[in-house]
Formats: structure tokens, sequence, C-alpha cells
């Protein structure tokens, strides 16, 4: 494995030279374009390098024994590194970099004195030499000098005036929502979360310099509408991130005005297509995303089923009539076939078709799969649980977003079912945010609203961690300062941020049994790295 890591490096220095070892985040996307299958090796070697860097390491400096010594057990104690994973990283980077150390020696230089005997003589003497045209050619230089600074300076003014910067002793967020007609209240319901945790910021004693603001903006639903009206919000100079939890269509008509104004935009939807925050397969530069996308939640399900229930023969019932259930389909049938699973019925059902699925609940009771798979069911699950078990299913069920409030008086049918949440209001971690939700409105969290709310107050709590960690209020500082989250603590899960993606990488859900009817939660889960 280091041999194959070595000779990639290897030619990557060639193409782009020694330098390329400063930009862990070019690199590691060179390096997964070159070695796909060794993703793991490559995040531990670029994650590496940029501890490595801040600590003030150089590719061309020589390096003691002191000095790997200190390496080593910065990467152990900082980033998490086994010894032996430490050792090797640091061998790999070292060896590469001595093998390329330029000869960065320069000559020295002649220098030529005019003394007696060396100066050609010039007939006549200086003084009957024309002097006209070398006045004219200085008089044009000089020109031409102050006319480049001066077009620096209006450049220069322009700049700062274009620059965001705070509004007094406010740090501004900008909130894009429906807060009026039909969806107004799942829109309100995420604003108040968001606030809950602006309040909870701006008493932390941590930060005295400056307060978190949010203000909530009512977005048009239309994209091309809501592309122009954020636009025009965005003028104010003080905003500095925005944050929303539109629809998909939305996300791709405003994803690229966050890269044309340079400003980071963090998307909380919780169904979330990666292709509507992509542009030729790569991220946009600003926008971010907290939530598991529909591959890393096909992943999950594929991955509970074969490796941790070690049901291997399966059944599947999923929407095709929404692209985001289409996309995840996709995802799971892929990560099925990488975690070695059968499929023994693929079966797609729309809205409507839903409401008398017995005939296909039949088929796959018949296809002697070990458990029944349903990807974003939705609204649905009441309908198709119940059809599933009068149909003679009695298998295991794996699902999606249980709730409570879809059970009504169903819960027998729920019996040998589980269910893999983004996050669950059972979660005993986040029901404090939920108290306080109560205690700052006087009334509870609509139960259909708290994976919204609940993903809009941590959005709130990583802008606000990535505003006070940032070198500055430009949106380059502010992007740095997202792209490098490692680890940070939210109510619902732990966030890392994949720079390959600008999502979460590997974030725990939620995992909910029924045993007799009723959900409880059990714990947190996330994929085994090492079981594919």
């Amino acid at each position: 494995m280091e041999k194959t890591i070595k000779k990639n490096l290897q030619k990557l220095i060639d193409d782009y030279g020694l330098c390329i070892l400063e930009d862990p985040d070019c690199l590691s996307q060179f390096l997964d374009t070159l070695s796909p299958k060794n993703r793991t090796e490559n995040f531990k070697l670029s994650f590496a390098l940029g501890h490595l860097t801040k600590l003030g390491w150089k590719p061309t400096d020589e390096q003691s024994a002191e000095s790997i010594s200190k390496y080593i057990d910065s990467l152990c104690k900082q980033l998490a590194f086994s010894r032996e994973d430490a050792k090797s990283v640091i061998n790999i980077i070292n060896d590469v970099a001595s093998q390329n150390i330029a000869d960065c020696s320069r000559k020295k230089e002649d220098f030529f004195f005019a003394e007696p005997g060396n100066l050609r003589k010039i007939s006549g003497g200086i003084a009957n030499k024309p002097r006209t045209m070398w006045l004219r050619k200085k008089s044009l230089y000089n020109g031409l000098i102050l006319i480049v600074a001066l077009l620096t300076i209006v450049v220069l003014f322009y700049q700062i005036g274009s620059q965001r910067n705070p509004e007094g002793d406010e740090f501004r967020i900008a909130f894009f929502a429906t807060l009026s007609g039909q969806y107004a209240s799942s829109g309100q319901d995420e604003l108040r979360a968001a606030q809950l945790a602006v309040e909870q910021v701006n008493r932390s004693d941590k930060n005295q310099a400056y307060k978190l603001k949010i203000i909530g903006f009512d977005t048009p639903l239309d994209p091309v509408e809501a592309a122009q009206y954020i636009k025009n919000v965005m003028e104010d100079k003080s905003i500095l991130a925005m944050m929303t939890g539109m629809k998909n269509s939305v996300l791709e008509a405003i994803s690229p005005i966050a890269d044309e104004i340079q400003v980071p935009l963090v998307i909380t939807t919780p169904e979330v297509n990666a292709s509507s925050l992509e542009s030729n397969g790569k991220p946009y530069l600003y926008a971010f995303r907290i939530v598991n996308d529909s591959d890393s939640r096909a992943k999950m399900l594929a991955y509970f089923s074969i490796q941790q229930l070690n049901m291997k023969k399966i059944g599947i019932f999923y929407n095709s009539e929404e692209s985001f259930g289409v996309t995840q389909h996709e995802s799971l049938l892929r990560w099925i076939k990488i975690f070695k699973g059968e499929i023994k019925a693929d079966i797609a059902y729309t809205n409507k078709s839903a409401e008398d699925s017995i005939s296909a609940m039949k088929a796959i009771a018949d296809s002697e799969a070990d458990i029944l798979i349903l990807p974003n069911s939705g609204k649905n699950t009441v309908k198709i649980v119940s059809k599933s078990r009068e149909s003679g299913f009695t298998g295991t069920i794996l699902g999606e977003d249980y709730l409570d409030i879809y059970l009504g008086n169903n819960e027998k049918v729920f019996y040998n079912s589980w269910w893999i949440n983004e996050l669950s209001s059972l979660d005993p971690k986040i029901r404090s945010v939920l108290n306080d939700y109560r205690s700052l409105y006087n009334e509870n969290c609509p139960q259909k609203d708290i994976k919204r709310s609940l993903l809009a107050y941590d959005a709130v709590m990583w802008i606000a961690a990535s505003l006070y960690q940032a070198s500055g209020y430009r949106g380059e500082a502010v992007r740095h300062a997202l792209l490098s989250t490692r680890n940070f603590p939210l109510s619902h899960a732990t966030l890392t941020i994949d720079p390959r993606t600008h999502g979460p990488l590997n974030k725990a859900m939620s995992l909910i049994y029924c045993d007799k009817g009723k959900g409880i939660f059990q714990k947190r889960i996330r994929t085994n790295q090492s079981d594919y």
C-alpha cells in the first residue's frame, strides 16, 4: 500500500512540484483520482498533511529525529491516529519529500564595478550625446507607473468596499425558508429552533466580541424566483453566511449563487441529493450540507441489513415517483452488491399505488426474502407495513424516519421492524434541546418538524463555531473553517466534513427497534469502514 501511495505522490510532484504537499485539499482529490480504491489511506495522508502544515512542517525542511517524534505524538494525540499509522504516514511524507528537495542554492553573483580602465571611452564626452529621446522615454515610463499605481489604488478601494464585514458587533446569518403560505408552519418552526441556537450562543461566555443574529427571509418556492430573491437579499454586505432547508430544485438554483458571491451556504434539507450541490461532479466551493445524502442513507440500510442483522436475502419496495427515492434506490442496489447481499424482490410504487399494494407485498412474501427494506417511505409507511403483514410477510422490516405519529392504532403491525433516522426525538441526547425549545416558546416543537428544526439548530451551532474560528470575515476564511470541521459535537451527532463532498463523513444515525409495536431508541450507529 505504501508503494502505491509513494508512486502516486511522486507522479503528482513531477506534475505539480513539491509544493503540492502544502495543499492537502487538492492533494486528496488528485490521490483519489489516481487511486480510488485507497480512499481511506488517501484521506489519512491528506488529513495528516493538513495538521503537520499547521504545526509548521515544510517539505523542504530537514527532519530531525526529535521533530519526527514530535509530529508522530501530535498525530496520535490530536487526530487519534494509531502510532503505527502515524509512523507510516510520516515515513511516506519524509521519504517522498527528501527525494524531491530542489537545490535552492544560488551561485554568488559577479558584480561589475565602474573603475578607471574598464569603461569604454565615448568620443567627445557625454555632452555630445543627445538626451531628448532618453528624457521622452523616461517621462513615458514614469507616466505608465503613475497610471498603474492609480488603477491599483482604485481596485484596492473597490475590493475593500465590496468585502463583507460584521454590522457593529453582530455576525449576521441569513435564513432562507418558506415562512408564509401552505408550508409556513414548518419554516417558522425551523427558524424558531435556529433562533434558540442563537440565544444559547450569545449567552455563552466564549463569545464576547461579537453576537450572532439570524434573519429569516420568506423565500419563494419557485427556483428561478428564489434565486433572484436571494441575490437581492445578499446585496447586504453585513451577512456573512446563509442557510436553508428548501427542496432540491431550489438548492440547484441557489448553490451557484453561493460561489458567485463567495458566501458559505449550509444546507439542512433532510432529503438532499448531493448532485443538487455539485457542478460537473464536484461540489460548489461554498455549498455545504449537514445531512447525509441519498447515497449515505442507502449505504447505511445495506450495511445494517447485511453486516449487522446478517440478512442477505433482501426485498425492496421503493417510491419511484420522487427523484430522491429513485436516486437512493440506485445507490441501495450498488451497496447491496458491495456488501454481498442478494436481491430477491425489487418493486417500485407511486403514492397512489401504495394504497393498494397487497399484490406487490404478496410477491415479496413469496420471494423468500428475509428482510424488506423500505427506503424513504415517508407518509406511506403505515399503509405499506400494514399491507405487508396482511399479505403474509412475517420477516424483518427495515425502514427510515420512524415517527410515533405514523402509528395511530397500527402499533401491532410494526413488530420485528428496525428504523434508521437522521435523528430521532426518542434519542435522549437531543431531549435537552427540545426542553429548551419548550421553555423559550412555551410549547413543544411539533413532532413532524422535529427533524428539520433540530437540523436548523445544529446548523447554527456549526456556522457560529466556524465564524468565531475563521481567520477573517471574508467568505474564503469562513469557507475554510467549515471545510476543516473535525469531530464537532452537534446535538444529534458528531460532525466531520469530507472535503471531497462538503458533506458529513460517516456521520452516525439513530437506530430504533419495534419489538411488539412502539419503537424504542437503541443507539447511534455508523458504518464500519473495515467492512467494505
